[in-house]
């Protein structure tokens, strides 16, 4: 089983390949096409895979290109899942990511971590 999983994350972006950098250093995405099944695709759009996943599921994509097509900024902070909070930590940190300290709510434990953006990251352990 993979350490991460998510259903679908979009992350707006002033400076896309730092993003980009960032996914790849901090949680070892993969860059793959943009599905050609997802909603309103950009030409700047960059999809990236979760280790362990055949198919992408966080979308960055630039926030000049979003607003110039008329598109609205994200509302929702990105929730990503794992069954190990500490491996998940730990994996993180080793990657040289910041993740803050574990908390309790909604039933859950998680913790947050924040791109170079200060974009909200929260790491679920899935029920």
């Amino acid at each position: 089983m993979p350490l991460f999983w998510t259903e679908f994350v979009w992350i707006p972006c002033s400076d896309l390949a730092a993003q980009k950098r960032w996914w790849i250093l901090s949680f070892d995405c993969k860059e793959c096409p943009v599905p050609q099944d997802w909603d309103d695709p950009l030409p700047l759009d960059v999809a990236l895979r979760l280790p362990g996943h055949d198919a992408p599921t966080i979308l960055l994509r630039d926030r000049r290109e979003v607003q110039r097509a008329g598109g609205q900024p994200a509302t929702e902070r990105a929730l990503i899942f794992c069954a190990n909070l500490k491996k998940a930590r730990g994996f993180l940190q080793e990657r040289g990511a910041q993740p803050g300290p574990t908390q309790s709510g909604g039933g859950t434990e998680f913790f947050e971590l924040f791109d170079p953006e200060s974009n909200a990251i929260e790491i679920c352990k899935e029920p």
